[in-house]
């Protein structure tokens, strides 16, 4: 069925390369961070270094020319010595179906299992212990919704040339993929994986890339933060907004400005906590002891970063553009890299398992990374709202409940969305945006072929979810935009409640609307020439929306450091840019150390005498071989467990909801979460000098 011909001797032009970064000096670094468990070969083997990846730097350029059924004419393709494709069609079709093809015999069981994971279809080939994460995304809609897109997008390809090309674009990839899957299983190829668990890979499908999609979301921009802060006001009151304030107390970049006082507004509606009674408290409780097992919070947050300063700062007198999105560690790893040329488009980057066009990368014209911007509750709202057997209760009148059926499963949706979990006729209901329409795909076609900021910002009013802070560069400018949906809620008592926490579901809150796109945080051409988005707050108090409180968004330390520097400097160049991706300052050490030292040498006991000795000569570096940061960690760590777990014991919040564990530096300790509202209080009241806090204590 399929034919591989191979041009033995061929080098590839050194124009092929030098073409796409002619009108931009650029610099994207791609950062993982991860423990690597100790399995023997197996981590030697990957090792970026010494492993597979290392000894494949030195392999032999290929040439090949495919021929493969469905092309309408022969594709060739390049392997560099990095191992990266370069693909080169003569048509888009054939360019996208055998990038599908090429995908596929790399990838083919990392593939089948992201799209399995994403639908809920693990346990049929892992087994019953998957069972309750299957239900889960089931529950949450990524098939429901991954088919609804699809549909969608058929529908409005008669109309839209963005859906029309997005069509073509999965239609042809799909069929690389499967093209693959029946050269594989003729020539008995397949993978190892699918003999060792005794089944064969289902064809790929549109829907698949969609589903594929939905998984992206919900591992960037999907939390049950408002569960959290609901029981929370369940138990401690307004001390809530003490303990999780609305903006930080420590200083913040906010990349996209409003830098003034809070807007009163915004301020009284994250503060305006509805308070939930026990039945709804236990169901909260519920749902978050499923989503959020013990064993999935034994590691940190994720973090990424990404900056990019304009040519008046650089030593090329051209931008530079730095991306590092963090990303868990896999194997394989989840980016694939490759350049794919056709008529009409010319574009270099990495790709996601499942989805033929590049998340981050460059063409001729224009070059872009992104970052999570963590914002407004992941996007992710709950309601509660009253239920019998076949309706639910909204504006003053019952609504039939929608059923779906999948593998099986029936799942059961109100008009906000999925019923999560119900006791007697209440129910807690989610609103999640990724379950919106949105062509993902498309916009990033669109990206790969535009060639200026203007069609650039175009380009991303599609773009609904997940939220992505999109960082900009050109030969001459410079720009940032968190783009996504971003709801406006009203109430019909004046004004509504925090959507940071649950909500009533019986229609007197409501979405009246969206952020106008112009409004959403973005910034084009700074004077100062400077962007950072490090996964810190966007927009600062004066903001005239309500964008979420500090619970999601990291404390902003990352953030100052890479500011500080880009402010302080000029003529940069990319190997400062290089070093600056991997400083490792951490500037929570930095503004809490004086606090720390004074109380040491108060002390008379040799142990922490000791530690002075070590912390007073610390330049605040958090070196793996550094005895100053083991202290300071320790230190910081025991002062965020005696305040933070001290108040909520003399609260009663514990051991009522004992498996609720936040943990310092976001998380860093087993068997706790990253929460950033507690890490800011910490750091904050170090900072002041004193031991305590800035909440009120009373009860």
């Amino acid at each position: 069925m399929t034919e591989i011909l191979k041009e033995r001797n061929s080098k590839p032009s050194r124009k092929d390369h030098a073409a796409l970064a002619s009108a931009i000096v650029i610099i994207i670094i791609l950062v993982a961070t991860s423990l690597f468990t100790p399995i023997g070969t197996l981590v030697s083997s990957s090792n970026p270094y010494k492993g597979i990846y290392g000894y494949s730097l030195n392999a032999v350029v290929k040439n090949q020319t495919l021929r493969i059924k469905g092309l309408y004419s022969p594709v060739k393709v390049i392997i560099d010595k990095y191992g990266v494709y370069h693909i080169y069609a003569n048509n888009t079709h054939d360019l996208f179906l055998a990038f599908g093809f090429i995908q596929a015999e790399n990838r083919l069981t990392q593939l089948d299992l992201m799209r399995r994971a994403a639908i809920g279809n693990l346990s049929p080939i892992l087994g019953s212990s998957y069972d309750s994460y299957d239900l889960f995304q089931l529950k949450i809609g990524n098939f429901i919704t991954a088919e609804k897109d699809w549909n969608e997008t058929l529908l409005l390809a008669n109309s839209s040339k963005t859906a029309n090309e997005t069509v073509a674009v999965l239609e042809a990839y799909s069929q690389g993929v499967n093209d693959y899957i029946s050269y594989a299983e003729a020539h008995h190829e397949l993978p190892t994986t699918f003999t060792l668990l005794n089944y064969l890979p289902q064809k790929w499908s549109p829907i698949d890339t969609f589903a594929i999609q939905q998984y992206m979301a919900e591992s960037l921009e999907f939390g049950d933060d408002s569960l959290l802060l609901s029981l929370l006001y369940y138990k401690v009151g307004n001390l809530t907004n003490s303990l999780i304030p609305v903006f930080s107390q420590i200083p913040q970049v906010y990349y996209a400005g409003y830098n003034g006082m809070p807007n009163e507004k915004v301020l009284k509606e994250a503060m305006n906590i509805w308070p939930i009674n026990s039945t709804i408290a236990n169901l909260a409780y519920k749902l978050y002891e499923e989503w959020d097992p013990p064993f999935i919070n034994n590691h940190p947050q994720g973090h990424s970063n990404e900056w990019v300063v304009s040519g008046e700062k650089s030593s090329t007198y051209a931008p530079i553009l730095v991306g590092g999105p963090v990303l868990g560690f896999s194997l394989p790893f989840i980016w694939f890299e490759a350049q794919l040329v056709a008529p009409g488009i010319d574009v270099f980057g990495v790709f996601l398992p499942g989805v033929p066009m590049p998340v981050i990368g460059f063409n001729k014209h224009i070059a872009w990374t992104l970052t999570d911007v963590q914002a407004i509750s992941w996007g992710t709202y709950f309601f509660a709202q009253k239920v019998n057997g076949t309706d639910y209760y909204f504006n003053g009148s019952w609504h039939p409940i929608k059923h779906y059926y999948v593998s099986g499963v029936k799942l059961n949706w109100t008009n906000w969305g999925p019923i999560m979990i119900k006791k007697g006729k209440i129910a807690l209901v989610m609103y999640w945006l990724a379950n919106n329409y949105s062509n993902d795909l498309g916009v990033l076609l669109n990206i790969a072929n535009s060639s200026n900021w203007k069609e650039f910002y175009n380009a991303l009013r599609d773009w609904h979810a997940p939220y992505q802070n999109f960082a900009f560069a050109d030969n001459e400018s410079i720009g940032d935009i968190s783009a996504g949906i971003y709801p406006i809620f009203s109430s019909n008592n004046g004004i509504p409640y925090s959507p940071d926490a649950i909500m009533p579901g019986d229609g007197q809150e409501y979405v009246s609307g969206w952020i106008p796109y112009s409004k959403i945080p973005q910034v084009y051409n700074p004077s100062n020439g400077i962007v950072v988005s490090s996964n810190q707050r966007q927009v600062g108090p004066s903001y005239p929306y309500w964008y979420g409180n500090t619970m999601s968004f990291s404390p902003g330390t990352r953030a100052w450091v890479v500011y500080d520097y880009l402010k302080s400097h000029n003529n940069i160049t990319i190997k400062d840019m290089m070093r600056l991706q991997s400083n490792i300052t951490d500037l929570a050490a930095v503004w809490s150390l004086p606090t720390i030292i004074k109380a040491l040498k108060n002390s008379t006991n040799p142990y922490a005498e000791k530690a002075l000795s070590y912390l007073e000569t610390w330049n605040c570096t958090m070196a793996p071989n550094s005895k100053a940061a083991t202290i300071w960690f320790y230190i910081y760590s025991e002062i965020y467990f005696k305040v933070i777990y001290g108040f909520f014991n003399k609260t009663g919040f514990w051991p009522e909801f004992s498996n609720i564990r936040p943990g310092p530096a976001s998380g860093s300790w087993p068997n706790t979460f990253g929460l950033a509202s507690f890490d800011e209080d910490i750091i904050h009241m170090l900072m002041e000098g004193n031991g305590t806090p800035n909440i009120q204590w009373e009860h």
